[in-house]
């Protein structure tokens, strides 16, 4: 396999020299561009696995740089890590990166967060969107959600949360439906969905699983989640009242509370299976909510 490829655009050769060292520790083939115009053409043409991303740079700022990115199909599903040295710029910036690093950077969580990415490399590769429902694939969600991991250790919430829907039967509607029948009502939930959501959240479809996923950061209390549960809940039951021409469809909802005690993404959806599997007991109830230390007292 290839090795994954990453940009570092910064115009400090100090700093570039110790991300370099990071990521050629990590397994990742680099690239240093230190002229932002140079690089905005570079990210365009090679269409790099992560880009690193100092924000004041020569010939166009960083901040264009991101905004381009986020703007163009092509480059939206890029990660972008932005390295700055002014706090600020983490609650000003027009658009969202994946994670903001503030200069001295930490080098552990530097290195920790691309060790983590270079596990997902062959899915960053692989297209983003599932072709029946056009949600993110499951692979590319795991890319988000290492991103969300590292989050919360430079949050002040320190936590977030996995929504997660289970079409219980869906082995059963594979049977019992045809291919085309079976797509149409995978795309209906799908926009059922999307519908009850913000259309920046990332939203997925774990096809394997038959799971609808989105994340929801920044969690203060677990009053936000379950109200957001509780509309995602209501919307799609809705949905399945006025739907004809399939099996009757059965759906659980929950959420799953992560905080720094998660090391991984495996560890997560582990997890979630454990709380999927307590919602087809009956053991709760849709929708409801999810910790580590809940799941683990039970067990």
């Amino acid at each position: 396999m290839d090795k994954p490829f990453a940009i570092i655009v910064e115009d400090d050769r100090d700093i570039v020299a110790l991300f370099r060292h990071v990521l050629d520790i990590a397994g990742y083939h680099t690239e240093i561009v230190m002229d932002g115009l140079e690089a905005m053409q570079r990210i365009e043409t090679v269409l790099p696995d992560i880009v690193l991303l100092d924000l004041q740079l020569p010939g166009m700022s960083g901040v264009e740089i991101l905004k381009r990115m986020k703007q163009n199909e092509r480059m939206s599903t890029i990660p972008v890590v932005v390295i700055t040295a002014y706090s600020h710029h983490s609650n000003s910036l027009e658009v969202e990166p994946d994670l903001l690093l503030l200069k001295p950077v930490d080098i552990n969580q530097l290195s920790r967060l691309v060790q983590r990415l270079q596990a997902t490399h062959g899915a960053m590769r692989e297209p983003a969107h599932d072709l029946v429902t056009g949600l993110y694939t499951l692979s590319f969600f795991n890319v988000r959600l290492t991103f969300s991991l590292e989050r919360i250790k430079q949050s002040m919430f320190r936590q977030f949360g996995v929504l997660f829907v289970d079409v219980v039967q869906i082995e059963d509607m594979r049977r019992e439906l045809h291919g085309r029948e079976l797509d149409v009502f995978q795309r209906k939930l799908a926009d059922a969905f999307k519908s009850t959501l913000r259309p920046t959240d990332t939203m997925a479809w774990s096809a394997a699983d038959g799971l609808l996923l989105t994340l929801v950061e920044d969690i203060p209390s677990t009053d936000v989640p379950l109200k957001i549960a509780t509309r995602v809940w209501d919307g799609l039951r809705k949905y399945l009242d006025v739907t004809v021409n399939i099996p009757a469809t059965r759906l659980s909802l929950g959420v799953l509370i992560c905080d720094t005690d998660y090391d991984d993404v495996q560890s997560i959806h582990a997890d979630i299976a454990l709380a999927r599997n307590l919602l087809r007991s009956g053991q709760y109830s849709s929708p409801a909510i999810f910790n580590r230390e809940m799941l683990y007292s039970r067990k």
